[in-house]
């Protein structure tokens, strides 16, 4: 064979109805990408939605709607493009519940120390007696947070 022939193909191979099949095929293969794409992106966003709900910035009633998948269309001049269908991308994942406020639980208090009251006013070393004559006195103590007071059992 001569090296110096260039082969080019028979241009009688080359119709418009199979321009158009090719054309339609790489569409196809195209939404479905552009579909697969849409639901990651839809589901990631979601994901940010939800886990914003479940530690409470957010309340739980707008959630993110799924957008539309991608269809492919023929127009009348018979060449297919993508276009945005009717039908959504996906279910709705389920909406998360918004989680209960934090109460922290109550600690029980040594039968020896008492919390100061918000109000109390008195000096460190005030002796308050109780109800039952016990005898109180008001205390305070240096920690990394500033200066705690409180009543020690002192009779």
């Amino acid at each position: 064979m001569d090296s110096n022939i260039i082969l080019q193909p028979d241009a009688s191979m080359t119709t418009l109805a199979a321009a158009q099949a090719n054309v339609l095929a790489g569409t196809t293969r195209e939404v479905g990408l552009l579909n697969d794409n849409l639901k990651t992106q839809y589901l990631n966003g979601f994901n940010n939605w939800a886990e914003n709900v479940l530690i409470g910035r957010v309340e739980n009633t707008n959630p993110p709607q799924p957008p539309n998948a991608y269809t492919v269309e023929v127009g009348a001049d018979g060449w297919a493009y993508p276009a945005q269908g009717t039908t959504p991308i996906c279910p709705m994942p389920p909406i998360p519940q918004v989680p209960p406020p934090y109460t922290p639980p109550v600690l029980p208090q040594p039968a020896n120390v008492r919390n100061v009251q918000p109000g109390d006013t008195m000096p460190v070393g005030f002796v308050l007696t109780a109800d039952d004559g016990s005898q109180w006195q008001k205390q305070a103590s240096p920690t990394p947070f500033g200066v705690a007071y409180y009543y020690a059992r002192v009779s």
